[in-house]
């Protein structure tokens, strides 16, 4: 059974997104409540820095029996932020301002190359983690 989240609790898991995270890191809610463990860091050369949470520990690398255990997922993804980064020059220069030029112009026919990794993340959680419940 998932857990139910209120809204406020949904907005506290996303506003996680911008902490420092480390493989096996526990992710909890301000009042301690566990949301799962950090299985999976991405920090690609396309700018996209997420975050795959499973209920408990459970690698990429773990036997297909292990990954059928995990029942809940949640995938974070890191926003654009205003610092002078390598990180905020991918996000800005080659996804988020060709994004921004697309729409005022009516929509683009290409995905960035950052919102092409996103999806690939999170179609690579649903995965690895057939038997689970996957939340973004």
């Amino acid at each position: 059974m998932t857990k139910a989240y209120s809204d406020e609790e949904r907005v506290e898991i996303a506003s996680k997104e911008y902490e420092e995270w480390l493989i096996k890191d526990e992710v909890r809610l301000d009042n301690n409540d566990l949301v799962g463990v950090i299985s999976i860091v991405n920090d690609k050369s396309t700018g996209e820095q997420s975050f795959v949470i499973t209920d408990k520990y459970c690698p990429a690398s773990s036997s297909i029996e292990q990954r059928n255990q995990v029942k809940e997922v949640t995938v974070i993804y890191r926003g654009s932020s205003f610092e002078l980064s390598s990180d905020a020059a991918k996000d800005w220069l080659l996804n988020d301002i060709p994004t921004g030029i697309q729409v005022i112009n009516g929509g683009g026919a290409v995905a960035t190359p950052q919102l092409q990794s996103s999806a690939e993340t999170l179609k690579n959680a649903m995965e690895l983690y057939p038997n689970a419940q996957v939340f973004v």
